[in-house]
């Protein structure tokens, strides 16, 4: 015994999936610091709910024909390429095409209204399983595009999904232009359709969801002010015990009280910052910095001999008194003293090359700063 709907019912529940998916997509929306995209999705979630009720309906002669089938086609044409949009905004874009969102359902609208082609069940079908591949082959490509820029695991399925509902579209589409029989009829479509319905929405609610707790992991690792790793990030990367052949270093800016006293603390900060952006900028492939704490910087150098860490440290030493940094008119000096703790044995704690370091700071600022010493854990 099979258990068979008829069009309409499917077309309701389809509609019922639709108003779910929007919901949880506003209650995402509300929650979240960047809703970006959001709002046009759960619209065109509302829009494609709307105009399939009215199809519903119209397909058991409770409205006018004329009425239903013009605008369920207009809302179609005006949610698929709001959820495009959405789809964009959700994924990084931050400009809407309005033309594409305006030109699309204006220009089917005043077709349909001159010719009448929405009254021609296999024509007004056509229009709208076109607009829909379109639209949701356009989304994925969106979403699929920026998976290495945000490494964000909901961006994968989330493509397929839209991917998946577009071919559902598209095979029918193929059948309504070719007159093709097919097992994948309009009721089997949308029962289908209901599925990633609810996998869409599930799946942008979830990457709203990663993106908060991303950037909130983010926040938490990185120092405000210079906008490289703080201290708990960096010890986060340092291997579990010290490696042969690398190399620990602690920078310390010099005179940094003398800066702070005589121009102020933001001329301070502007100072700590550029520091930053003169190391990071010095640094090889594969070297860690963070801000450790005041005006210190630590730096983890894996790899390295003896020599090249101090080359290293003599690049970066050099890079900071090479800065310029001018405030109305007045060019502030700046140097560093660094520390740096090497040694070509693997094993130890951590604590104690920090120690290192920070002594052979010391003793670089002792013999008169702006110097690098070295010391072998």
């Amino acid at each position: 015994m099979y258990l068979t709907f008829d069009l309409g019912t499917i077309i309701l529940l389809h509609s019922t999936s639709l108003i779910a998916g929007a919901a949880a997509i506003l209650h995402s929306r509300r929650r979240s610091s960047r809703p970006m995209g959001l709002g046009r999705l759960a619209v065109a979630f509302i829009a494609l709910a709307i105009g399939a009720a009215l199809a519903a309906f119209g397909e058991r002669a409770a409205l006018p024909s004329w009425l239903w089938t013009h605008l369920s086609l207009l809302l179609g044409m005006v949610a698929y390429p709001l959820l495009w949009d959405g789809m964009r905004r959700l994924s990084g874009r931050r400009r809407s095409l309005y033309w594409i969102l305006i030109l699309v359902p204006v220009g089917w609208f005043v077709i349909g209204i001159e010719s009448d082609f929405p009254l021609v069940n296999a024509q007004r079908a056509s229009v709208f399983h076109l607009t829909a591949v379109i639209s949701l082959a356009a989304s994925a490509v969106e979403i699929w595009l920026d998976r290495h820029r945000e490494l964000l695991p909901a961006r994968r399925p989330l493509a397929a999904c839209l991917l998946a509902s577009a071919l559902i579209y598209a095979v029918r589409l193929v059948c309504i232009v070719l007159d093709i029989p097919s097992k994948l009829d309009f009721a089997t479509a949308f029962f289908l359709q209901i599925f990633f319905n609810f996998w869409i929405a599930l799946l942008v609610v979830t990457l709203v969801r990663e993106r908060r707790e991303a950037g909130l992991q983010l926040a938490a690792d990185t120092d405000a002010l210079t906008g490289i790793g703080n201290r708990r990030w960096f010890l986060g990367r340092l291997p579990a015990a010290p490696l042969a052949n690398s190399a620990l270093a602690i920078l310390d800016v010099d005179r940094f009280k003398q800066i702070n006293d005589r121009f102020g603390h933001p001329v301070g900060d502007h100072v700590l910052a550029s520091v930053a952006r003169a190391v990071r900028d010095g640094l090889r492939e594969g070297d860690v910095l963070a801000r450790y704490g005041g005006e210190e910087f630590v730096l983890f150098l894996p790899n390295v001999g003896e020599q090249d860490a101090r080359a290293v440290a003599e690049r970066l030493r050099h890079r900071i008194e090479a800065m310029s940094v001018a405030i109305d008119g007045v060019r502030i000096g700046v140097t560093a003293s660094i520390g740096v703790a090497w040694s070509d044995r693997k094993g130890g704690a951590w604590d104690a090359w920090i120690q290192t370091a920070d002594s052979a700071c010391y003793a670089a600022k002792a013999s008169g700063r702006n110097l690098v010493k070295t010391s072998v854990v």
